[in-house]
């Protein structure tokens, strides 16, 4: 009997972070499960949440996407801002 578990976005994102050993916060919790609820929240719900909890946008103020380099480097500030 083979179980089908499902990948969930938020562990797989608390899972990148713990291997670039970025701590883990309060903040960093909530975005946590509420990514793992995407699914279930939609899309539009999700991101509203996300920006209660402190996500800031998914673009820099000059309309470029982010790096890979300013993502980790904006994980590393996110549990610095207490």
């Amino acid at each position: 009997m083979t179980v089908k578990q499902q990948l969930k976005l938020g562990d797989v994102v608390a899972k990148l972070a713990k291997a670039l050993r970025i701590p883990h916060c309060e903040k960093c919790e909530q975005r946590r499960l509420i990514l793992n609820e995407i699914k279930v929240l939609g899309l539009r719900e999700a991101i509203k949440r996300l920006r209660i909890v402190g996500l800031s946008n998914t673009k820099k103020s000059s309309g470029e996407p982010w790096s890979v380099e300013e993502i980790v480097k904006k994980m590393e500030n996110c549990c610095d801002e207490k």
